[in-house]
């Protein structure tokens, strides 16, 4: 196998990477370099990130226009936002876990692990017979794909040089643009022409071939092939080092809260038993989370144990990454909340079909990728840091989501009209909010290895990710119960409870209605997105001000 020598003079705060099994517990000057594949390896690892990314991200788009089809027929439209939290909840979770898996197990080894957990539960989920099931078996789906995204991030830092990484995120990202831009497309032809449980049959052929990419160009001890890297310090069991009370507090912290916000969104209410209990459970097992990583991360660097924290206190106590990771959230608060409330809105309100709802959602999905193409490829100039880019998608996505939440939805302001509805206006806020969140996002991609330490480039590399769809989940679930229950309580003048109730549990019983009450109860639906738009805006200014804590007097660059 052909190698090439790594760069060895790394600038101050710079880092590299990790992936070996007691890595996380040595200092930076104790963990060795690696080397670099080259030639047909290099280009295979780089098809198969490719390729995981890919459809990973084909499956939030073709979920999010298949939503409507898949309660019309499993029911339950109430618990429609289910299906994208419950793989959120172990998607967030899992990031860290997997990363922090892969320095113990390895990079290959956690990688086909993932893709067969997500293949396989895919293929359960296509074949769910009940909504209880289908939100089950999305859970463990979601799993799976966290370790893909997580360990794909991974491969990408450990593929070549630092210099090399705006190259690979423009790669990557150009995949992702055809998926998220052909991704409403597959949806709404799957849901208006074929059964939605394609939606994800579809994901278990392209995971087996992704799994025999990674089995067969993945070296079993990547990145250290080549070396007999003995690393020093003392020897430790995989099941010792692993921080099985941080991970478990995590997972409980998660659900709960994010099981609190759904019961409200079901029950229309915030002050039920069923959402306050949780909620506030949450807030306690958060809070013993965070003490718990303070106390495991001042007992492993000082030697007493092994165990190493899912999430180090360190990145508490650095006002950059903890920046980083914030500004991650509230992306993803922004980003994801728009794709998941977008294609509702388009098929409630304006009455579209789902093919019509995915098409009307491509300058969205396609502006994000673009960003961060753009983002990506602008960073390598030396003389514009990357924050600045960061600041510019935070402003971009206050400017999409101030004017979505104003924007006239129904034409005429007595009811919804597609004729009538000033579509173009609606694909320009979205192209803007999608190059916002583009721009973003390539900022926390590029600037990550050259804010942690070594020995954190894992669980540094998973976190701005995790955080960043615990924004979206968090977020989804808020304006969701805040749509839902403004909805219920405007329709209440106009329906019966037993109309309403039919109306939530599958949204095509709007098309059984009069033609004036039709008129009458989009427009209700369009007014609940605009309030749902408001509360979005407020995580997108909030983004500004994280981004505000990674500012230095030097801005950090690619070199």
């Amino acid at each position: 196998m052909s190698v090439q020598t790594p760069m060895t003079e790394l600038k101050e705060g710079e880092a590299t990477s990790t992936g070996d099994s007691e890595l996380g517990a040595l200092s930076d000057d104790q963990i060795p370099e690696f080397n670099y594949v080259t030639g047909w390896r290099e280009h295979a690892i780089l098809t198969g990130i490719v390729l995981g990314l890919l459809f990973i991200h084909l499956e939030v788009t073709i979920v999010a226009t298949s939503l409507v089809a898949i309660t019309d027929d499993l029911g339950g439209f109430g618990q429609s936002s289910w299906i994208f939290t419950a793989y959120l909840i172990t998607y967030i979770t899992g990031l860290i876990i997997w990363a922090k898996l892969s320095d113990f197990i390895g990079r290959k080894s956690a990688s086909v692990a993932s893709l067969v957990l997500f293949t396989a539960f895919s293929g359960a989920c296509g074949g769910a017979q009940t909504m209880n099931q289908l939100i089950v078996f999305r859970a463990f789906q979601g799993a799976g794909g966290s370790g893909i995204y997580a360990l794909s991030l991974l491969l990408l830092y450990e593929l070549g040089p630092k210099r090399k990484i705006p190259i690979y995120t423009a790669i990557t990202t150009v995949a992702i643009t055809l998926a998220l831009a052909i991704g409403p497309i597959i949806g709404g032809v799957i849901a208006d022409r074929a059964s939605w449980r394609w939606v994800f049959l579809l994901n278990v052929p392209a995971g087996a071939v992704t799994g025999i990419v990674i089995i067969l160009a993945v070296p079993r001890d990547f990145p250290h092939q080549g070396q007999a890297h003995a690393v020093p310090g003392p020897g430790s069991s995989v099941l010792r080092a692993v921080d099985f009370t941080g991970a478990l507090l995590m997972l409980v912290a998660i659900a709960l809260l994010i099981t609190g916000l759904e019961e409200a969104s079901t029950l229309l209410s915030w002050v039920e038993k069923t959402v306050l209990a949780p909620i506030c459970v949450a807030a306690v097992v958060w809070v013993a989370f965070f003490l718990h990583q303070r106390w495991t991360t001042r007992r492993q660097d000082s030697g007493v144990s092994l165990s190493e924290p899912v999430f180090p206190w360190r990145f508490c106590e650095n006002r950059i990454i903890l920046g980083l990771i914030i500004s991650s959230f509230m992306t993803g608060a922004v980003s994801n909340t728009c794709i998941f409330l977008l294609p509702i809105r388009h098929q409630t309100a304006a009455g579209l079909s789902a093919i019509d709802a995915g098409i009307r959602l491509i300058p969205l999905t396609a502006g994000g990728p673009i960003g961060a193409v753009l983002g990506s490829v602008l960073s390598r100039n030396k003389r514009v840091p990357p924050l600045y880019f960061a600041f510019l998608g935070q402003i971009m996505m206050i400017m999409g989501t101030v004017f979505l939440s104003r924007q006239d939805t129904t034409g005429t302001g007595s009811g919804p009209s597609d004729n009538q509805t000033n579509w173009s206006g609606i694909y320009g806020l979205e192209l803007i909010v999608g190059l916002g969140y583009g721009f973003a996002i390539a900022t926390s991609t590029v600037l990550t290895p050259y804010l942690v330490e070594k020995r954190d480039l894992a669980v540094g590399t998973a976190a701005p990710v995790q955080f960043r769809f615990l924004g979206s989940a968090i977020v989804i679930a808020i304006t969701t119960a805040a749509g839902n229950s403004k909805i219920r309580d405007q329709l209440l003048g106009t329906l019966t409870l037993g109309q309403i109730q039919a109306i939530f549990r599958s949204s095509k019983e709007i098309n059984g209605l009069p033609a004036d009450v039709q008129q009458v109860v989009r427009y209700y639906f369009a007014e609940a997105f605009g309030l749902q738009m408001e509360i979005t805006l407020g995580f997108a200014v909030a983004g500004v001000f994280a981004s505000l804590m990674m500012w230095q007097r030097v801005q950090a660059r690619v070199e």
